[in-house]
């Protein structure tokens, strides 16, 4: 029960997160690696990922082919491969777990290498699979075999950390363009690089003026419904946090619940006896459904609100559409359901249905392809700045000098380089069994830029942990 439990705790954790997966029997082979051979001219002969040519989205494919060598000395099984690891926990006690993660990064890796690798060094993606709690021996086999780590991500990433020479981020000296970071251990670390920063500290508070335009009247009756989880917690406590920087949110009653054998019964009663009208929930899909449902069957009339990683289809097919009627998504990516108005979410469509198929619509599939974009241009900025030769230490410096960063438009600009969270974002809500927009309007005055409100961001006070900087590869 203690592991299940850790399992579930963990999920309920990440802020960022969708997971995404249709059973068991989709799981890959815990040894699986992606290679492709490289095209000559870097087209694929049908299929939507050749549409937009030497293009994804707005920027030029950092793909293409060249005559770069990587440094042996950080090239993990061999320099004759780019060896990236892909971070999952799609097998053991959660099945499913963080698979979109290997869905876009092998369709990445594969997409690349059609066009003829980066600076003509071949792409292989090695699958770093853990059970939920065994991330050591992730980081184990990503110290022994790989060059960087890339789009994918830990439930528990603060388990990177285990001080061992052979199994310790650091004292390996790997480095990361992750998909995510849910600790702030990671998330705040040294080495990482991030397309969508989550730092603890500093977050974007547009999402909840929006939601201030959506329901001023419900907002001076907030407050939150979080896991009995320390990483949850802190979680919970930014939510608060950015409530409270929004004027006429009131209230903030915070109703915690285990996150195993809740009773939503009881959950429900205290959200009613709180006043509670505008509720936001923090933790897993799974909870959120049958709360939702619980608050529907005692005919209760606020609203539920909650962050990014609840974009998942399986949200909906949980309970069924109507027990998460209304429910609303605070969102820094284009949705799926919009790729006929976004270029580059259109085109990432095409990318995993060729080289991915039966993918997962989840949130964290966009955040998993723009790292590896992201992970791409700096190795080709390294390429280009000196002498052909990929090393860690190069492309971790190209990786911070990008300030300006969209995924070539599948999300809202960020400042990976310097750990900076988005400031414009958008609301979905779930109608008819689908994901809809709701805020802001294309083309209104709340349309601050590409469909997205933007605002400045949030600083906050509070104990949320420190990042692990006890290392760095520059340091050397």
């Amino acid at each position: 029960m203690k592991l299940r439990t850790v399992a579930v705790l963990a999920l309920a954790g990440i802020l960022s997160t969708a997971c995404g997966a249709k059973g068991a029997d989709e799981a890959a082979e815990k040894d699986t690696t992606v290679e492709t051979e490289t095209g000559a001219n870097g087209t694929e002969a049908e299929g939507g990922a050749e549409s937009t040519e030497g293009k994804f989205g707005t920027i030029e494919s950092p793909c293409g082919a060249g005559d770069a060598t990587i440094d042996p000395a950080d090239a993990g099984l061999g320099a004759d491969k780019l060896r990236v690891g892909v971070a999952n926990n799609r097998e053991g006690l959660r099945q499913g777990l963080l698979k979109e993660l290997w869905d876009a990064s092998s369709a990445f890796v594969e997409w690349c290498n059609a066009q003829g690798g980066i600076g003509g060094i071949e792409l292989e993606a090695v699958d770093l699979v853990t059970d939920v709690t065994a991330v050591e021996e992730g980081m184990a086999k990503a110290c022994s075999d790989v060059f960087a780590m890339v789009g994918g991500g830990y439930a528990m990433d603060h388990l990177l950390f285990t001080g061992r020479p052979d199994a310790d981020f650091h004292e390996c000296g790997m480095i990361a363009f992750p998909g995510f970071a849910v600790s702030t251990d990671f998330a705040e670390a040294t080495d990482q690089v991030q397309p969508i920063p989550n730092p603890a500290h500093l977050k974007a508070g547009g999402s909840y003026h929006e939601l201030k335009d959506l329901f001023p009247d419900l907002i001076d009756n907030f407050g939150t419904a979080y896991g009995n989880f320390a990483s949850v917690k802190q979680n919970n406590d930014q939510v608060i946090g950015q409530a409270k920087a929004v004027e006429g949110f009131g209230n903030f009653t915070q109703l915690e619940y285990p996150l195993i054998g809740a009773d939503f019964g009881v959950l429900t009663q205290q959200v009613r006896q709180a006043g509670i009208e505008l509720l936001s929930f923090v933790g897993e899909y799974d909870n959120l459904a049958s709360l939702s449902q619980s608050l529907r069957d005692q005919s209760w009339e606020g609203r539920i609100t909650a962050d990014a990683n609840q974009y998942d289809s399986r949200l909906i097919s949980s309970q069924g559409p109507e027990a998460v009627e209304g429910l609303v998504i605070r969102l820094a990516a284009h949705p799926f359901e919009e790729a006929d108005k976004w270029p580059a979410t259109k085109q990432l469509m095409g990318i995993l249905d060729q080289y991915s198929p039966g993918w997962e619509r989840a949130g964290l599939t966009v955040q998993s392809f723009s790292a590896n974009l992201l992970f791409a241009q700096a190795v080709k900025d390294c390429i280009a700045s000196g002498d052909g030769v990929v090393s860690r230490k190069c492309v971790l410096e190209a990786g911070q000098k990008i300030t300006s960063w969209t995924g070539g438009g599948l999300h809202a600009e960020t400042n990976p380089g310097e750990n900076k969270p988005p400031i414009c974002a958008m609301l979905v809500e779930i109608r008819n069994g689908a994901f809809t927009r709701v805020h802001p309007e294309i083309g209104s005055e709340m349309d601050t830029k590409d469909g997205f409100y933007c605002h400045e961001p949030v600083t906050l006070e509070g104990d949320f942990g420190e990042g692990n900087k006890s290392k760095s590869i520059l340091d050397n």
